[in-house]
């Protein structure tokens, strides 16, 4: 694939969650959160008395299906547009705070900490995805319960699809993807047309871990994983499952 395809700017989660968000991502909806909820409720232990923090929130779609595992729910997120999609949904029961991942503003407030598709590993420069493993860690309680979801390397670039077109009430969207061995990040840039017109361009780049890597990464910043899934049926993590799901413990 040709250079500019390659270079991916190392601040574009600033951009990336904007209005036509939804259109983009329009399969990712409240609907299919209930399932992952669920899990993640089973997954963590939930007796309904914990207040959870879910990290990177967007929209509020799983929150929506939290609030019937906890006590209560707190969103965090980065994104002015998702964070007022996010209020809308859940009206007052539910507070949100808008904040950057690696400055998490909590300190021992929380039983548990959830963290879904794929929100994790944003950041060119591994002190800033450390800082938010150090964050996550700060703001649960001692012996406190983290879930993450990211995506299991080997099965991503082994099901790789460099190029894909699709249509959305009106829009035709247009992804290219690309892995760059040596940065270990996987990019995406999306290129949205309404009318045969330009109307969004979107860049996307995650940082992939391997399993040992991501353990490694979640014990420096004081969180044991306790099992490591390959979905959400509850399988456990293997070569050809698509997610790599940690779930834990603050030591």
């Amino acid at each position: 694939m040709d250079k500019p395809y390659r270079d991916v700017s190392p601040d574009w989660y600033a951009h990336a969650f904007g209005p036509l968000y939804p259109i983009v991502y329009a399969h990712r909806s409240v609907e299919a959160a209930q399932p992952e909820a669920a899990f993640a409720a089973r997954a963590l232990g939930l007796s309904g008395n914990e207040c959870i923090l879910d990290l990177c929130c967007g929209n509020a779609r799983h929150i929506m299906h939290l609030r019937n595992y906890a006590r209560c729910v707190v969103g965090l997120d980065f994104s002015p547009q998702l964070l007022a999609a996010a209020q809308e949904a859940v009206g007052e029961p539910s507070p949100l705070v808008r904040a950057d991942m690696r400055e998490v503003p909590f300190t021992e407030a929380f039983d548990a900490v959830t963290n879904f598709f794929t929100s994790f590993g944003y950041f060119v420069d591994p002190l800033d995805n450390f800082r938010v493993i150090s964050g996550l860690a700060e703001a649960l309680k001692p012996g406190g319960h983290f879930f993450i979801d990211h995506i299991n390397r080997e099965h991503a670039l082994k099901t790789l699809v460099p190029e894909s077109f699709r249509e959305h009430e009106g829009y035709a969207i247009h992804d290219r993807r690309w892995f760059d061995s040596g940065s270990n990040r996987l990019s995406k840039r999306t290129t949205i047309r309404c009318n045969q017109k330009v109307v969004r361009e979107v860049e996307e780049s995650v940082r992939l871990y391997s399993p040992a890597e991501f353990e490694a990464l979640l014990d420096e910043g004081g969180l044991r994983v306790d099992a490591l899934y390959g979905d959400y049926s509850g399988a456990a993590l293997h070569l050809e499952a698509p997610r790599m799901i940690a779930v834990g413990t603050k030591e």
